[in-house]
């Protein structure tokens, strides 16, 4: 669940610990950051210029944090605070090494998207949902 002041979206995100952000950051396409009324302008956005399969692309990574919640079925889970990082290059939600680390998710089994929480881990673990 992403959630900004009174905009709110539930969706499935990668975890992917290949993404070191410049900290616990949470990539996102730029429909999404439209949904959750994020701005990118008015020095609301650092630009970077990164290099993506298909050539440099600008990436926006903003000053303001979002609400990032993990939900699942069987407990509450705390909300954190991410920053949100805008490119029109991905197509999916994904999480930062950081924001992994800060969500408590362990990856188990990248191949086959099997996962669980730090205080889960040896005990239960949680199948991906399909992002899309």
């Amino acid at each position: 669940m992403l959630r900004k002041g009174d905009n709110e979206l539930i969706t499935c995100a990668l975890a992917n610990t290949g993404f070191e952000g410049l900290g616990p950051d949470v990539l996102m396409p730029m429909g999404v950051a439209q949904r959750l009324g994020l701005s990118l302008s008015g020095g609301n956005a650092e630009v970077y210029a990164v290099r993506t399969a298909s050539g440099i692309a600008p990436v926006y990574r903003l000053k303001e944090g979002v609400d990032v919640r993990v939900l699942v079925d069987d407990r509450d889970t705390p909300i954190i605070k991410l920053t949100p990082v805008v490119s029109e290059s991905v197509d999916y939600v994904i999480l930062s090494d950081r924001a992994l680390t800060e969500l408590g998710v362990v990856i188990i089994d990248a191949g086959n998207g099997v996962w669980c929480f730090r205080d889960e881990l040896g005990r239960i673990s949680r199948d991906s949902c399909t992002p899309g």
